[in-house]
C-alpha cells in the first residue's frame, strides 16, 4: 500500500473512534434536560451515560475474536453501522427505557470502534512508523472527551437534546461511505487466521470476560456516587 493510501485509511478510520468517544461525555451535559422530558428522577436518567460506558465495556473483549473471523473492514463497517444507527434511534426515543437500551446499542458499535482503527493502522504501517501515525491521529481522541461537553451544550441549548445524538448520523454516514471506499479488504493470509480462529474459540473465557468486564466497570462508575463501601 501507497505512503498516502496508508494516510487516507488512517484518517477515515479516524473519525468514528473520535465521535464514539466524544459521546461518552456529550450527554454529561443534557441530563437534566432529559430528566425533564422524561418526567423521571436524576438516578434513573442517569443510566444513560452508564449504559454507553458498561456496552463499551462489553463488547472490547469479543472485538478481536470478531475482526479477524470476519475481516477488520467488514467488523469496523458493521460498528460504525451500530454506533450511526444507534445515535439516530437515541434522537428518536419515545421514552427513557428506549433511549437507555439504544444507548447500549450505540456503546456496542462505538466500543468497538477504537480498537479496531489501532488495529488497521497497526497491520497498515511499519513498526518504524507506527509512533509517528500514532502520535499524530491520537490528538483527536485525546481531545474529544474534552469537546465532548462543549458541544452538547452548543446543541442542547441551540437546538434540543435530539440534537446531540442527530449530529452523530450524517458525520456517521460520510464516515461509512468512505470507510467503504477506501479501507483494504482481506489478504488470503488474513483468511488462513480466520480458519484457525473458528477451531480455537474459548466459549466459557469469552463469557467470563465479559461478565468480569462489566461488572467491574459497573462497579467503578457507581463507586462515584454511592461510596466504595457500598
Amino acid at each position: 500500500m501507497k505512503v498516502s493510501q496508508k494516510w487516507r485509511v488512517a484518517a477515515v478510520v479516524l473519525i468514528g473512534p473520535t465521535l464514539a468517544i466524544m459521546d461518552s461525555t456529550i450527554v454529561s451535559v443534557i441530563l437534566s434536560q432529559l430528566q425533564a422530558a422524561f418526567h423521571t428522577d436524576f438516578q434513573t436518567i442517569s443510566w444513560v451515560a452508564s449504559a454507553y460506558f458498561l456496552a463499551q465495556a462489553a463488547v472490547l473483549p469479543i472485538i478481536g475474536y470478531v475482526s479477524d473471523l470476519i475481516g477488520t473492514k467488514v467488523a469496523f463497517l458493521t460498528s460504525l453501522a451500530l454506533f450511526t444507527a444507534g445515535s439516530l434511534l437515541c434522537a428518536l426515543s419515545p421514552g427513557k427505557e428506549a433511549l437507555i437500551a439504544f444507548r447500549v446499542l450505540q456503546g456496542i458499535g462505538g466500543g468497538a470502534l477504537l480498537p479496531l482503527a489501532m488495529t488497521i493502522n497497526y497491520r497498515n504501517f511499519p513498526p518504524n512508523e507506527r509512533s509517528k501515525v500514532m502520535a499524530v491521529l491520537g490528538i483527536p481522541i485525546i481531545l474529544a472527551p474534552t469537546f465532548g461537553p462543549t458541544i452538547g451544550g452548543y446543541l442542547s441549548t441551540s437546538l434540543n437534546w435530539n440534537a446531540v445524538f442527530l449530529i452523530n448520523v450524517p458525520l456517521g454516514i460520510i464516515n461509512l461511505l468512505f470507510a467503504f471506499l477506501v479501507l483494504p479488504g482481506r489478504t488470503s493470509n488474513q483468511n488462513e487466521q480466520a480458519k484457525g480462529v473458528r477451531k480455537s474459540f474459548d466459549i466459557l473465557g469469552l463469557v467470563l470476560s465479559l461478565v468480569g468486564i462489566t461488572t467491574l466497570v459497573y462497579g467503578i462508575s457507581e463507586a462515584g456516587t454511592k461510596g466504595w463501601g457500598d
